[in-house]
C-alpha cells in the first residue's frame, strides 16, 4: 500500500506539484477570509448541485471503468496516475460541460482531431521538460496573474495595448517553451526516444477517444430531458404525456440527431391530446426523412 502511495507521488512531476500546491494555498485562502468565504461556498454548492454531482460520480465511475479495462489488457499502469489526474481535469470535464457539441454531425470525427491537436501539444510537449521546482512554483502565479490580466484587458477596448503587449508576452513564453523543449529533444534524444515518453504521448489521446461515447450519452440524457420538460407544458393528461414519452424512446433509442430531429418536429406541429395524435405524429415523422437540422441548418 505505502509502495503505491509513494508509486503516485513519485508521478507527479515538478510543474503538477506545484500547481497542486497553489491550488492548495489558494483554498485556504478563500476559507480563511470571511468576506470570501461566503462567495466561495456559494460557487462550490453551484458547482456541486445534485444533478451535477450525479453526473460527476458517473463521468467518474466511466473513467474508473475505462483504466480497468486499458489496465486489464495492459495499457494503462499505475505510473500514469499523475497524467490520468491531468487529464481528468483538463480534458474530461471540459468535453463534459461541453457536450452540446454532441449534435454537431461531425462529433466524432471533430472530437478525436481537436483532442490529438490540444493533447500532443498541451500535454506532451509542454510536460515532457519541465524546470526546477521553485521554477515552477514561480511560474504559477505569475501566469495566473497575467491569464485574469488578459482576461479582463480583453473585455474593455481602452485596455488593448495592454491587451496586446500581454499577447506578445504570452507568444513570447510559449516560443521559449517550445524552443527549451526541442532543445532538450536534439541534445537528450535518447531520453526522449523512450517507452515511458510513448505512453505519455498516447495515453491521453486515447483516454479521450474512449470517454467520446460517454459525452455523447450525457447530450443524448440532456436533449431528452429538455423535450420531455417541455412536453409537459402543452400536453396536460398525464397519461398522454407518458405514451408520448415512451413512445419517443422506442422510436429514436440512441439517435441524438433524430431526437433533435423529433424533437423540433414536433414542437412546431403537435400538441399531443391523445394517444391517436401521438401515433399520428410518429408515423408522420417517419415519412419525413429530410429536413432541416434544427442545431445546425444542415440537411439530414
Amino acid at each position: 500500500m505505502m509502495e503505491t502511495i509513494q508509486k503516485v507521488f513519485q508521478a507527479f512531476n515538478n510543474r503538477e506539484l506545484a500547481v497542486s500546491i497553489w491550488i492548495l494555498f489558494a483554498i485556504i485562502w478563500c476559507v480563511s477570509y470571511s468576506k470570501i468565504r461566503k462567495s466561495f461556498f456559494q460557487l462550490i454548492k453551484a458547482f456541486f448541485a445534485w444533478k451535477l454531482t450525479l453526473s460527476y460520480i458517473l463521468m467518474f465511475t466511466y473513467i474508473a471503468f475505462e483504466i480497468w479495462v486499458l489496465k486489464v489488457v495492459a495499457i494503462w499502469k499505475i505510473d500514469h496516475i499523475a497524467l490520468t489526474v491531468l487529464w481528468c481535469v483538463c480534458v474530461a470535464f471540459v468535453m463534459l460541460f461541453n457536450f452540446q457539441k454532441a449534435n454537431d454531425q461531425k462529433f466524432f470525427k471533430n472530437s478525436v482531431k481537436d483532442n490529438i491537436k490540444g493533447l500532443v501539444f498541451l500535454e506532451f510537449f509542454v510536460n515532457l521538460y519541465v524546470f526546477n521546482f521553485w521554477i515552477e512554483f514561480m511560474i504559477v502565479p505569475i501566469s495566473a496573474i497575467i491569464g485574469g490580466m488578459k482576461a479582463i484587458a480583453e473585455r474593455n477596448k481602452e485596455y488593448e495595448i495592454v491587451d496586446k503587449l500581454l499577447n506578445f508576452i504570452l507568444v513570447a513564453a510559449g516560443l521559449f517553451l517550445l524552443f527549451y523543449v526541442s532543445y532538450n529533444v536534439v541534445t537528450d534524444f535518447e531520453n526522449f526516444a523512450t517507452i515511458q515518453n510513448l505512453e505519455s504521448f498516447y495515453m491521453p489521446i486515447l483516454l479521450s477517444i474512449l470517454f467520446i461515447p460517454f459525452v455523447y450519452i450525457a447530450a443524448l440524457i440532456a436533449a431528452y430531458e429538455t423535450l420531455f420538460t417541455r412536453l409537459q407544458f402543452f400536453v396536460p393528461d398525464k397519461e398522454v404525456l407518458r405514451y408520448a414519452k415512451l413512445k419517443t424512446i422506442l422510436s429514436i433509442q440512441f439517435n441524438l440527431s433524430k431526437l433533435n430531429r423529433w424533437s423540433d418536429y414536433i414542437n412546431k406541429n403537435w400538441r399531443f391530446k391523445n394517444r391517436k395524435e401521438v401515433k399520428e405524429a410518429v408515423a408522420a415523422f417517419k415519412q419525413v426523412p429530410t429536413f432541416l437540422n434544427p442545431n445546425n441548418g444542415s440537411m439530414v
